[in-house]
């Protein structure tokens, strides 16, 4: 069984459960971690008490993979972050308690610029749709048995630059559409970057669409998402298989490294 840790940022939290404990399958024992000085106003107490914990309950235990998803919050500077403190806790944390880790959309963005002083960029419009890659590390464990070409879904109003990456020793570009680089793994600490959302499901970018739109933001239509760019039809989920794929990478990665240290699956 892998041992898996979450912390939830988004703000539709059942559906980030369902999108991400789809990918990692069964073989997966998921703990869900909220934050404790920051209260979620889109999901019920109740719930969050029900299914969450906070740092201080799992701060003495180590995990096989550790995820922290994107967040609304990209817009803001990273200190204004209400819970930026003990964000950079758990971050602190990742670096000696999980054996992988995964930072997903704005959480990429924040981890590189913890861990290395890497700055966002704010871009002329949303970056969002879905999008074609380019894998650039041919010999990467995690794009093994993708298809070069592959879909990714993003969803963001920043961007790191390509450049600030590559001056980082033990950072590998994995995959990228053209200068937005979307997958870089962190040799360094044991860490993926990812800036888009393998896991969404078909539906989740026409939400945020929906989203933008009530709130008076005039969102332009996310690029290769709908059907005839008509809002009104269902979008299809062509990137699905790729981030089955790149989940199941990611999974076998960590089992090798368990095997590595000689622990029981």
């Amino acid at each position: 069984m892998i041992e898996v840790c979450i912390l939830n940022l988004m703000p539709a939290k059942e559906a980030a459960e369902r999108q991400l404990s789809g990918l990692l399958g069964a073989g997966a024992r998921i703990t869900w971690l909220t934050t404790a000085s920051y209260t979620s106003k889109n999901t019920p107490r109740e719930y969050i008490k029900a299914k969450y914990v906070t740092f201080d309950k799992i701060k003495n235990r180590s995990f096989d993979i550790f995820i922290i998803t994107g967040a609304p919050v990209e817009l803001m500077a990273f200190k204004e972050v209400a819970y930026w403190r003990e964000l950079t806790q758990i971050l602190d944390y990742t670096r000696a308690n999980s054996k992988f880790n995964v930072f997903i959309c704005w959480a990429a963005q924040a981890a590189l610029h913890y861990f290395y002083g890497v700055d966002k960029y704010a871009l002329e419009g949303k970056y969002a749709g879905i999008f074609k890659q380019k894998i650039e590390n041919k010999a990467s464990v995690f794009c093994r048995g993708i298809e070069d070409g592959f879909n990714l879904p993003h969803s963001r109003h920043t961007s790191v630059k390509r450049s600030d990456l590559q001056k980082i020793a033990g950072i590998t570009i994995e995959a990228a559409c053209g200068p937005e680089v979307s997958i870089a793994y962190d040799g360094n600490l044991s860490a993926l970057y990812i800036t888009g959302h393998p896991e969404y499901d078909a539906g989740a970018i026409h939400l945020e669409y929906l989203r933008d739109a009530a709130a008076g933001l005039n969102p332009a239509l996310p690029v290769n998402y709908y059907p005839q760019d008509n809002a009104r039809l269902p979008p299809a989920d062509t990137w699905r298989k790729a981030a089955e794929q790149l989940y199941k990478n990611i999974i076998n990665h960590v089992k090798d490294l368990k095997e590595k240290y000689n622990e029981n699956i």
